[in-house]
């Protein structure tokens, strides 16, 4: 069965809607097993296996399965060799049990050292169609399932792969070979790199296929630092999403990747120059458009935060218009599937949601909460559409409003930025307007407290203005003030604990500068992003900095003391704004753009940091705590823009918000209208985060034969 990923567009008064079903959903359609099947269910898998768009004969083909109910278990399901034109079939059976797994289905095809291979989303096991292996479906998986795969097989958390086969139909698609059409269209397609990059990656298997020597070369070039070789394509594929970028750049000599990718033959017109990095930036705007216009879903988005199963909630600034038009609070939120398609019924209106910025939260029962800042443009003030900035937002898990029309008010919100839950449920919001926190015991508005960090006069302007919240292994919530160049500690019960900042510290380093976003690690301990530029605009902006010093400092857990070393640099680091740990507590800071918005346009692309955390066995060896992983350039991509939040999935992909233009105009309309997603590229994280991030712990694969599980 093949459906058409198809976009329905209602003018906006209300809904702009895009629903796209992937290919490997609309595989899983066919054949539902009924209550009344047979305890075993007859099954083929058929098709061709191609390199260069040519049929390869005499490959081994091996038809794997992955079932949710074992995520450890690497399944043979049956084995065929192809004919001279590279078809095979190969008949399997599963039992009910089985079947109703939902099980992912693998299929490598390999000769020697050259490998292709696919992964199929399924709902029952059955594929409806004849599928395609080749060059394209190889990197898709290899991608997808970065964090998955390991030399005895693919294999994880549930929930987690079952998502990248949703995102692996993005890049290839699974039935007929060809490049996704979310890759192959606007807004990626010819607009950005990533589908060269794509490209010359397949032109890397292609080279590997087509001649031995090439595969021992790639095996080479994807052997980690100080670590062992991969054993197959897949894995190594793996490998170069793991470790991205390679020494010496920017001499093209010194990337055995590249030189493969350059090898005739080259079937796929890939990339011109080499990269600063292999990784694959995906950008999503809710549908097949760049343009800003009304219509459109996203302007401006603030942050995003992930529930259960791996679905993206996220917050617009703006509402969305016209590139350089006046524009008004952002009135809506945001759900996206796990491989990027905007959910039927969403964006959700109401519930108080009004110009929502950096705060956004999942709490323990799954309610989704945001804080409106009220961002807007100087032309919204004093008309009926300005903004109020005093209220949070919450929505149930179905996207319903839970708070009123205002927004819950209690407890003197103010500009509220940073929004966290901790684990026991309340809700904690940073008010950059009145140098104050509010504390929702429970959720519960009626409860609402407000914690003063400072002596502030009234109707005077902030001196602190607190930004953002995080919560530690202890509850404690760690709060930063943008303009006060702090970080203040609270009690569960909302006393302060600290106040830590840059007394005694060097001024030519200070510890603290112009902080946003921080993040803790899953040992408590706290990084903070030094922008050493924002002056948050609640409601001036006068203290701008010059962003020539950004940096990240950690705080350690029990003390509360810097680290030694702190602040730390490198790596591509610009004007550091958000800020997320992975499952392995690397650090990666997202930059709002390659400097500070300023009167003279950028030409620079904006890059993404990374750094070694505090468990140094993550990271490459020699390194130490706070050393950059990323080149200095950080981690490059013509598809992102300036960005703001930025978190972690159960797949390891890495979800940036677009927040503004590169080159905007502070005041008309600045916002951008997307998100890029990094694939695969961190260790995934068990969603939702509240407090500390908690690790997906690696499953080593345990092969077996289906016989065996029935």
């Amino acid at each position: 069965m093949k459906q058409r990923l198809r976009v329905l567009h209602l003018h906006r008064g209300g809904l702009w809607r895009a629903i796209a079903l992937s290919v490997g959903l609309a595989l899983a359609l066919t054949g539902c097993v009924s209550d009344d099947s047979p305890s075993e269910n007859p099954l083929r898998l058929s098709g061709q296996v191609q390199s260069r768009s040519v049929g390869v004969g005499n490959y081994k083909v091996e038809l794997y399965a992955s079932f949710s109910g074992d995520p450890a278990a690497w399944v043979l399901l049956g084995e065929a060799t192809t004919s001279g034109d590279g078809s095979f079939a190969i008949d399997y059976a599963l039992s009910d049990a089985q079947a109703n797994q939902q099980p992912i289905l693998f299929v490598e095809a390999s000769s020697g050292a050259a490998m292709l291979a696919s992964a199929i989303g399924t709902d029952n096991g059955a594929v409806g169609a004849p599928v395609i292996v080749n060059d394209r479906t190889t990197v898709a998986t290899g991608n997808a399932f970065a964090q998955f795969i390991s030399a005895s097989g693919i294999a994880g958390d549930a929930i987690g792969m079952r998502n990248a086969a949703q995102m692996a139909t993005n890049l290839a698609n699974p039935v007929s070979g060809a490049v996704g059409t979310a890759l192959s269209s606007s807004p990626n397609g010819d607009a950005t790199s990533t589908l060269a990059t794509f490209n010359s990656l397949a032109n890397v298997v292609a080279a590997c296929v087509a001649a031995q020597d090439r595969c021992a070369q790639l095996f080479a070039a994807a052997t980690p630092p100080g670590g062992v070789p991969p054993v197959n394509v897949l894995q190594a594929l793996s490998n170069i999403v793991k470790y991205p970028a390679y020494p010496g750049y920017p001499d093209s000599a010194a990337d055995p990747i590249f030189r493969l990718a350059q090898a005739a033959p080259a079937p796929y017109p890939g990339l011109a120059a080499r990269p600063t990095n292999w990784l694959l930036f995906l950008k999503v705007t809710g549908g097949f458009y760049s343009e800003q216009n009304p219509s459109n879903l996203l302007n401006g988005v603030g942050n995003i935060a992930f529930d259960a199963q791996g679905y993206a909630w996220a917050n617009d600034n703006y509402e969305p218009q016209y590139s350089g038009q006046p524009t008004c609070a952002g009135l809506s939120l945001l759900r996206f599937s796990p491989s990027a398609q905007i959910v039927p019924g969403s964006p959700y209106f109401g519930g108080g949601l009004s110009g929502a910025g950096f705060g956004i939260t999942l709490d323990p029962s799954g309610n989704i909460w945001t804080g409106n800042f009220g961002f807007e443009d100087p032309p919204c003030i004093g008309t009926p559409l300005e903004a109020p900035h005093n209220s949070v937002s919450a929505f149930r898990p179905d996207g319903s409003a839970i708070s009123p029309a205002t927004g819950f008010t209690q407890g003197k919100i103010s500009w509220p930025q940073g929004t966290s839950s901790d684990q026991a449920g309340n809700i904690w919001l940073a008010n950059c307007g009145n140098d104050s926190v509010t504390k929702i015991p429970d959720g519960d508005p009626t409860r609402a407290v407000n914690i003063p960090l400072g002596v502030l006069a009234a109707g005077a302007l902030p001196n602190l203005k607190p930004f953002g919240t995080v919560v530690d292994l202890d509850g404690n919530v760690w709060v930063t003030t943008n303009k006060g160049n702090t970080v203040v500690v609270l009690a569960p019960d909302g006393s302060i604990i600290k106040t830590l900042g840059n007394t005694g510290g060097d001024p030519a380093r200070p510890l603290l500068s112009h902080p946003i976003g921080n993040a803790a690690d899953s040992k408590g301990n706290v990084w903070v992003a030094n922008s050493d530029w924002l002056d948050a605009p609640c409601p001036d902006r006068s203290n701008v900095g010059p962003a020539k010093n950004p940096s990240i400092t950690l705080f350690q857990r029990g003390s509360h003391d810097p680290y030694p070393g702190s602040p730390f640099t490198g790596g591509g680091i610009t004007v550091p704004w958000g800020i997320s740990v992975d499952g392995n507590d690397t650090v990666w800071v997202f930059n709002f753009g390659p400097d500070g918005v300023g009167v003279t346009p950028t030409t620079a692309l904006t890059g993404i940091s990374r750094f070694c955390g505090t468990d140094t066995s993550k990271c490459p060896p020699g390194m130490k705590v706070g050393d950059p992983i990323s080149p200095p350039t950080g981690y490059l991509s013509n598809s992102l823009e300036r960005i703001t939040g930025g978190q972690i999935d159960r797949s390891g992909n890495v979800w940036m918000m677009n927040n503004w233009k590169q080159n905007p105009n502070p005041d008309l309309n600045p916002g951008s209208n997307s998100i890029v997603i990094m694939i695969g590229a961190a260790a995934p994280l068990n969603t939702p985060v509240i407090g500390p991030p908690v690790a997906l712990v690696p499953v080593v694969p345990r092969k077996v034969l289906a016989a065996q599980l029935r």
